[in-house]
């Protein structure tokens, strides 16, 4: 007796279907709504409507570092592509061996993100925040300029039952510099800010033959939680996301891109030397196609009085060669 292998994937550490198709759409949704301008700019002591200066940060007291030694903006998820076809174009600065965030002001001093000694520090752009190698004065005045996206794009899994929805972020209110401020006390990482596009694949899945000799179509449902603070905007989200009905997007490998430390973001949430953005993963490691059809709104709900939630269901279709 000939014992035949498991199909469909060569180790069982690899990422499969799943997960290959929920880490394509949210890079393609996120990278294509940067292209539609879902980004906001602050300049450096650009004043809010209520007077608050949009590129200061505040300290947090994160139990993990020492006090002084985390500040955060008053909105998380800081852009950091470059070649953003929107006019004006995000804050991203022109060195693409340090995407990202150029640089920050302490006290009205520059230092680039290239400092050493006493004010070292990185920048987690997915959390909107500069940590110091070592704590500064909590008197000390940080500003950054720098782009923050509007609209969230991010895994189910992430919200809300795991992560507290924080409302009213749309500027800074007069309690943000507040260290005891209940509406700002949670940490960035712990939070998830509004209008939010949450992705879920759903145990939804069928298959058709694709060729004599093998493959099939491998058709898998997909939700997608639109979350906001108003009716509209979550309408707009919903329109959004259900106007790409027929469309076909390409994925990229995520073991090929893994194993060759592609990955854009490191785990410090600061962007890896010449980062690949959406285009450059899916052309230097392409993971086939993936078109949406039969696509329909599933939801329309007023969960409370500040939150407005929306679920569209799309059916992707995409060919898996190796089952």
């Amino acid at each position: 007796m000939t014992f035949s292998d498991l199909k469909g994937f060569d180790d069982v550490f690899d990422q499969t279907l799943n997960n290959d198709i929920q880490d394509g759409l949210v890079e393609f949704f996120d990278w294509g709504l940067l292209q539609k301008g879902n980004y906001f700019n602050s300049d450096l002591g650009e004043s809010s409507p209520n007077g608050q200066d949009y590129s200061r940060l505040k300290v947090t007291n994160e139990y993990s570092y020492a006090s002084g030694q985390v500040w955060e903006g008053f909105r998380s998820n800081w852009v950091w592509q470059s070649g953003v076809n929107h006019s004006p174009a995000p804050i991203t600065g022109t060195d693409h061996l340090n995407p990202g965030v150029s640089g920050i002001y302490i006290d009205d001093n520059y230092y680039p993100v290239t400092t050493t000694g006493e004010y070292a520090y990185h920048v987690d752009h997915i959390n909107g925040r500069v940590i110091f190698d070592s704590a500064i004065s909590r008197t000390s005045k940080v500003q950054v300029e720098h782009s923050y996206r509007w609209i969230n794009v991010t895994y189910a899994a992430d919200v809300p039952w795991l992560r507290e929805i924080q409302y009213r972020t749309n500027q800074p209110d007069e309690n943000f510099l507040d260290l005891d401020a209940d509406q700002w006390r949670v940490p960035s990482d712990s939070k998830l800010q509004l209008p939010a596009i949450a992705i879920e694949v759903v145990p939804v899945r069928k298959f058709k033959g694709y060729q004599l000799g093998g493959g099939q179509w491998v058709f898998t449902d997909v939700l997608f939680h639109c979350l906001a603070e108003d009716e509209v905007t979550r309408n707009k989200l919903v329109d959004i996301v259900s106007f790409q009905n027929d469309k076909v997007i390409d994925l990229f490998d995520s073991n090929t891109a893994n194993s060759s430390g592609a990955f854009p973001i490191d785990y410090r949430g600061v962007p890896v030397p010449s980062a690949l953005r959406y285009p450059d993963l899916v052309n230097a490691y392409p993971g086939g196609r993936l078109k949406f059809s039969n696509t329909r709104t599933q939801s329309m709900t007023m969960i409370n009085t500040n939150l407005y939630g929306g679920i569209v269901r799309i059916t992707t279709e995409g060919i898996k060669s190796n089952i």
